[in-house]
């Protein structure tokens, strides 16, 4: 009726874009900078779907034509911080999410992402601060509950107390979702199939799904009928696998937590695996209100979620002790040898060392930024100052970032680590690239007390040993379960001191022979680390056996 209708064009817009038609989305929005070339929210919007289709030279173009128009509108400092935080330019996020804040103190999705970033730097005291500012701003963005409980996994030592004072905050902020009680199963569904769900906002190419794949596809479909239940639009390689893989697939992203709620119990899910916990993209609150009979928590978020509605924690002898159970509130539900099974197949062939290093001892870590605390790089330097002519390989995507890695450098620097020890690499072209890249390596150091997990393994397939150390949580005790399952005792270490000692005396004792790295593959690949068929059985026993008492 009237093609001059900005306000028609942008919520078309607006529409096209949530469900991912984004040439037609940015011709609407065009449409409204042509009718209204000052408009900040047109502007805003265009920028989004530009950086949606990972055009960020548009999105970036846009947001500063905003800036030039309204340069104290909050939004566009948001959204600058946004773009330049999801391609790993995290001084220029800073920047500008503290601008945001600037120009409205109220901004709390600028503070959470702030303390996002500082998370990701290795920052944990000013991530706390930010989380905290966002819960005196607005108690109810659960989000940032969550965001402070999975930063202080980073922290050493653990603060189980504040830990269980954010989640006790995080519980009374939960929405309430209106239905009936669960009933518990009765004797006939007993004997029946177990509907079993699991909640994800992973299913893609992701840990969690590396991880959860061969399981799902080995799961017996006659005690089992397996649902999916997706809480992200994620449709790539793995997704679609997976989709082919459960039973039952349900999108459950754009659904609330009532109409989420309804949907499993329609499937009359009696077990219901959350598999995210406290990370990005968790329904968390679904599990609060109580949706299936029986629940439990495992894999994405290796510590207790803190809700005493989740019944179980899936977990192993090595990572639940005395010292670590105390920190759940869930009943550990013990698998045999390991609490995590995963299937690597990457033709990718063990080789020489090829670079000008080779005759140099290489120390590697392709572990996130995050996990490369002050107490790491200490004893890291200490091990290279002791070990001559050594040299540590770091490799993660946030190396990409100048001044991250130029930070990474001075920090070293303090300890008397000059640049030329270092070995800074970024993003691979590919995954194969990334596991060839591990044949540059003599022996991984794992971070703490943030262990690596997917790297860690991925390392031992290509036959790089890891060396450990063991510690109170059960994120810290993950690459001791690890080295246990692959009865390799003497690369834990009990402390610093240890770990700096093992460190050496292995570093003088490594042969960097394919013969070596061929044997820790083949241990690896016959290790309950690698055994599906054998994880799967203890996995649906575990299920049945708990399905049995409730």
């Amino acid at each position: 009726i009237n093609n001059n209708y900005f306000e028609g064009h942008y919520n078309l817009s607006k529409t096209y874009y949530k469900f991912n038609e984004h040439k037609n989305a940015i011709k609407s929005i065009k449409k409204c900078i042509f009718l209204n070339p000052k408009s900040i929210e047109a502007l805003i919007l265009l920028a989004q779907i530009y950086h949606k289709i990972t055009n960020h030279t548009e999105a970036e173009k846009y947001l500063n034509k905003a800036r030039a128009i309204g340069k104290g509108d909050y939004r566009v400092y948001y959204n600058l911080g946004v773009l330049f935080q999801n391609i790993h330019k995290y001084n220029n996020a800073i920047i500008n999410y503290k601008l945001a804040i600037k120009y409205n103190s109220n901004d709390f999705a600028s503070y959470n992402n702030l303390g996002a970033t500082y998370q990701t730097l290795g920052d944990y005291e000013n991530a706390i601060k930010n989380y905290n500012h966002v819960i005196k701003i607005n108690p109810r963005f659960i989000q940032a509950y969550s965001n402070y409980l999975y930063c202080l996994n980073f922290c050493k030592p653990f603060d189980a107390i504040t830990y269980f004072q954010i989640v006790e905050k995080f519980r009374n902020n939960l929405p309430k979702i209106k239905s009936d009680p669960i009933s518990k199963l009765n004797k006939k569904q007993k004997i029946q199939k177990i509907n079993l769900g699991f909640v994800s906002g992973d299913f893609g190419i992701h840990p969690v799904s590396f991880f959860l794949i061969k399981t799902i596809e080995l799961i017996s479909r006659k005690d089992f009928n397996v649902f999916a239940y997706s809480n992200s639009n994620r449709n790539d390689y793995i997704t679609k696998k997976l989709k082919k893989s459960f039973d039952h697939w349900r999108d459950i992203h754009f659904l609330n937590d009532e109409q989420s709620s309804s949907l499993i119990r329609k499937d009359n899910i009696q077990i219901l695996i959350d598999l995210s916990g406290h990370t990005n993209k968790n329904r968390l609150t679904l599990f609060a209100n109580k949706v299936a009979p029986i629940q439990i928590t495992w894999l994405g978020y290796n510590a207790s979620t803190g809700l005493k509605e989740i019944d179980y924690i899936i977990v192993d002898e090595h990572v639940a002790d005395n010292c670590s159970i105390k920190y759940f509130s869930e009943k550990p539900l013990f698998l045999p040898n390991t609490f995590q099974c995963i299937n690597i197949n990457e033709d990718v062939k063990i080789a020489r060392k090829k670079n000008k290093y080779k005759n140099n001892v290489i120390f590697g870590s392709f572990n996130n930024i995050s996990k490369i605390n002050k107490d790491v790089i200490t004893v890291w330097s200490e091990i290279l100052n002791k070990v001559n002519n050594s040299k540590l390989f770091l490799k993660n995507i946030h190396l990409e970032d100048d001044e991250i890695k130029n930070n990474l450098i001075t920090t070293f620097a303090l300890f008397g680590i000059k640049k030329d020890r270092l070995i800074l690499f970024g993003k691979s072209k590919d995954k194969k690239d990334v596991f060839k890249t591990y044949n540059q390596i003599d022996i991984i150091l794992d971070t703490f007390p943030y262990p690596g997990i997917t790297t860690s393994l991925e390392a031992i397939f290509m036959g790089v040993p890891l060396l450990t150390k063991n510690g109170s949580t059960f994120y810290s005790k993950i690459g001791a379960s690890i080295n246990k399952n692959l009865n390799m005792p003497d690369w834990i270490a009990k402390n610093d001191n240890e770990y700096i000692q093992k460190a050496i005396e292995k570093s003088y004792k490594i042969k960097n022979s394919l013969e070596s790295k061929k044997k820790l593959r083949n241990k690896f690949m016959n290790s309950p680390l690698s055994d599906s068929k054998k994880f799967t059985m203890n996995f649906e026993r575990a299920l049945i056996n708990i399905s049995k008492i409730h």
